[in-house]
């Protein structure tokens, strides 16, 4: 296999995502609203969310033949259980950016994402590291070798790598599947990194297998709801998958979630809600 080389030019569930284009008219939420929202966006609580991920909390399991590895979404990184009281989780806000790479080329719809997401947030967010090769089949579980690539986890973005027939979009731990993310996060409930067993949330675009009857291109508003998806905001809710992929609702809780008064680790009840 050949290894990865950063090119010369220079992440439902987490999966299945669809939503339509919009063009509703938006619900203005009250302060209360968009803190709920976040909360069960962040940590797979019941309504007003839907899709809930499976096991939002899991443990950080060691075993002698692979990498440490986290068994569901979010994962002390010191291997402490599922905590009793859950606060706001995040990529925390040190200085280190996210990396960020293109898989073969740099579709203008990963770009919108980034952008769009860093001109919400309001500081920047990304590493943009540029395009790279990665050579693999289409199997389920593959090895990849990601050992030339400048860093050791991020987000590699990939078109026509969605599983199935009719997916648009994706997050998963690896191209062509549904497998989900999971998140590292130290005891102030900052993110350090995605997935133990390799380090890198797969944003896949576009369906690998098109099927006509299905709406299988993703379009900006879906590319920056799989980021989205990739950055916390795990589950979806109305404006965030259900109705429209990403309306002015999904846009105030990814504001708020990483707004500078909402530090990781802040207490979901005392939220400082942002317009």
């Amino acid at each position: 296999m050949k290894k990865a080389l950063l090119a010369s030019v220079v992440l439902g569930v987490l999966s299945g995502c669809g939503g339509s284009d919009g063009g509703e008219e938006d619900k203005t939420l009250t302060d209360s609203e968009v803190s709920a929202l976040i909360q069960c966006s962040n940590l797979a609580e019941a309504a007003p969310c839907t899709q809930n991920v499976y096991g939002s909390w899991g443990v950080l399991v060691s075993q002698e033949y692979q990498d440490d590895y986290c068994t569901s979404t979010y994962c002390f990184a010191d291997g402490s259980s599922s905590p009793e009281f859950p606060n706001l989780t995040r990529f925390r806000d040190n200085g280190e950016l996210i990396p960020v790479y293109y898989l073969d080329s740099k579709d203008p719809r990963f770009e919108y994402a980034l952008n769009k997401a860093e001109e919400i947030i309001g500081y920047q967010l990304f590493d943009r590291k540029g395009v790279i090769s990665l050579e693999f089949d289409d199997t389920p579980f593959f090895d990849i070798d990601y050992s030339e690539l400048p860093s050791d986890w991020g987000f590699i973005w990939s078109q026509g790598t969605a599983p199935g027939s009719c997916s648009s979009g994706t997050v998963s731990v690896a191209p062509y599947t549904t497998s989900i993310v999971s998140y590292a996060v130290g005891s102030d409930y900052g993110i350090d990194k995605t997935k133990w067993s390799s380090g890198y949330a797969w944003i896949n675009l576009d369906s690998a297998y098109p099927d006509p009857s299905c709406t299988t291109i993703a379009n900006n508003d879906v590319s920056l709801h799989e980021l989205a998806h990739a950055l916390g905001m795990n589950n979806h809710f109305d404006g965030f998958g259900d109705g429209a992929a990403f309306n002015k609702n999904a846009e105030r809780v990814l504001r708020n979630m990483y707004s500078k008064q909402n530090p990781a680790g802040q207490p979901f009840d005392s939220l400082n809600i942002e317009p």
